[in-house]
């Protein structure tokens, strides 16, 4: 009798082992069958997440891209602009020096003052200047430029005065007159302007013997501008057909009246009120 328990006990216990590992073959081989049907869409999956993970990491480092991109450019504009100022304001403390180099035996104040208006057109003859009375500014007042960087010009003279700006007229407008010599000869005569590109100086003597090329500068003797100022050049000489015993010159001036764009005011009072 225990014997046959003993064989009986031995008989279940191989049983459940033989059991056990027949469950353990069978997960095996029901997991190799599920992986080797399943696989493909396994390694689709993981392909498929991994280009879209891809897809997104690109598109992000794209987006970020365009941002500093965009940020570079604004950043690029600013500092263009930034230089353009350095080299406008370094544009004027070079003109600035070079005026008051040159300008050193004029024993007059100058106001320095940009022009914030002027007309487009080659004939224009008045401009407006950015300096009025609070800067010592007054009317009849000498406007002068540099002219090719070795001397300074008259161009003109303040005629309306206000708190922070002024009008000048330029020495072709039609109101413009200063008594004036030619250089070399010594002959005097009256430059008035003419609403053209050149003004004249009129009442030349009829045996002046002036030419182009010959420089004119201011007389010294109307009570409004210093001598000495430069004027410009006699381009032609005519005789004068309402004043037969005179002669009459055209004159260019000396400074590129289009383009200027700062100027100087002569801080000179007249000396004879008209």
């Amino acid at each position: 009798m225990k014997i046959n328990k003993l064989k009986l006990s031995i008989i279940l216990g191989l049983l459940v082992l033989f059991l056990g590992w027949y469950a353990v073959k069978k997960t095996y081989f029901f997991n190799e069958f599920l992986g080797f049907f399943l696989s493909p869409f396994w390694k689709g999956a993981t392909y498929s997440g991994e280009k879209s993970r891809g897809f997104l990491e690109n598109y992000i480092f794209l987006v970020n891209l365009k941002k500093e991109n965009e940020r570079l450019k604004e950043e690029i504009l600013l500092l263009k602009a930034q230089l353009a100022q350095y080299q406008e304001r370094e544009r004027v403390y070079l003109e600035l020096e070079k005026f008051y180099k040159i300008s050193s035996k004029l024993n007059y104040p100058k106001i320095a003052a940009r022009i914030i208006y002027k007309p487009l057109d080659y004939f224009s003859d008045l401009i407006f200047i950015d300096k009025g009375s609070k800067d010592g500014v007054m009317p009849q007042m000498p406007v002068l430029a540099v002219a090719g960087g070795e001397a300074v010009a008259l161009i003109g003279q303040v005629v309306e005065v206000y708190n922070h700006w002024s009008k000048v007229i330029l020495i072709n407008h039609p109101s413009f007159a200063a008594d004036v010599k030619v250089l070399r000869t010594g002959d005097r005569g009256i430059l008035r302007g003419r609403a053209e590109s050149h003004p004249f100086v009129y009442y030349l003597p009829s045996d002046a013997q002036v030419k182009s090329g010959d420089e004119v500068l201011t007389s010294g003797q109307d009570g409004l501008f210093p001598s000495g100022l430069l004027v410009g050049q006699i381009v032609n000489v005519y005789r004068d057909p309402a004043q037969s015993v005179f002669k009459m010159a055209e004159i260019a001036s000396l400074v590129d009246l289009y383009r200027v764009d700062m100027i100087f005011v002569l801080a000179k009072i007249p000396e004879i009120s008209f």
